[in-house]
């Protein structure tokens, strides 16, 4: 007799198992810090003028399939905000931190689908883990997205001898583009088989998307480059990802089976 409870016990464990799936579903936010770079133009730039970073958030879904207990492919869904910023350099307090002086920004969204390898390692005493990833992303664009602005820089600002205008012509260059990204952080397996995770991620765009062209004078002198934007960028990332389809089933027949 006891055999044969050892037998439902363990066919019921394999039914479990089979009922857990291999798929959950998750979300992800995160700061990013986008770049754009010189591209033409007059290659010296006044020490007044400053090409920031675009610093923005990212939000998204996330869908991992677990290949195995150390590999995962994780894809999804994921809306960015980039663009270029420029300003001509303020006085500041030497009490207080200083500031990026954005006169004029231009921006848009971009929409992501990647598909990165997830490798992890395993758990410790208290379900940590480190994670790592690599993989593309395939992006789009609007790609009739067209920006004009303008701000009125003061004769005192930029060492003119009157007011004049900073102007820029932002478009976008190209609809659909690849990236290479990465990931490296720390997750949290918590007991329902959900997970949080802290990750630094990069991605690097192989194509232009966007270019931006501005124009203004400092120290009565004329100035115009040209900046370029491939979508690249750094950002600190804050995702969950709920436990896997079918967990809630794979409990009961376990809750089942000890009974």
């Amino acid at each position: 007799m006891k055999k044969y409870v050892l037998l439902a016990a363990f066919t019921s464990l394999i039914f479990a198992a089979s009922a857990q799936s291999r798929w959950n579903i998750g979300v992800h936010t995160g700061c990013i810090t986008n770049i754009s770079k010189f591209e033409s133009g007059d290659e010296e730039a006044n020490a007044l003028f400053n090409n920031n970073q675009y610093h923005s958030f990212s939000l998204g879904v996330d869908f991992r399939y677990r290949i195995s207990p150390k590999f995962s492919l994780v894809s999804g869904l994921s809306f960015t905000e980039f663009g270029f910023s420029y300003g001509m350099a303020k006085d500041y307090s030497l009490l207080e931190p200083r500031m990026n002086d954005e006169d004029i920004t231009a921006s848009t969204c971009i929409t992501s689908l990647p598909a990165i390898l997830v490798m992890n390692t395993p758990t410790n005493c208290r379900n940590n883990r480190f994670i790592f990833g690599a993989g593309f992303v395939v992006r789009g664009i609007d790609e009739q997205w067209e920006n004009t602005n303008t701000h009125e820089v003061t004769a005192y600002e930029a060492s003119n001898s009157k007011s004049t205008m900073m102007t820029s012509q932002t478009n976008s260059s190209s609809g659909v583009s690849p990236a290479a990204t990465w990931l490296i952080g720390m997750e949290k397996v918590l007991k329902k088989g959900n997970t949080l995770s802290f990750t630094f991620q990069g991605t690097q765009g192989f194509t232009t998307i966007a270019e931006s062209t501005v124009n203004y004078t400092a120290s009565n002198k004329n100035y115009t480059h040209t900046f370029i934007n491939r979508g690249s960028f750094v950002s600190f990332a804050f995702a969950y990802n709920f436990s896997p389809f079918g967990t809630r089933k794979a409990n009961k027949l376990l809750q089942n089976t000890v009974k």
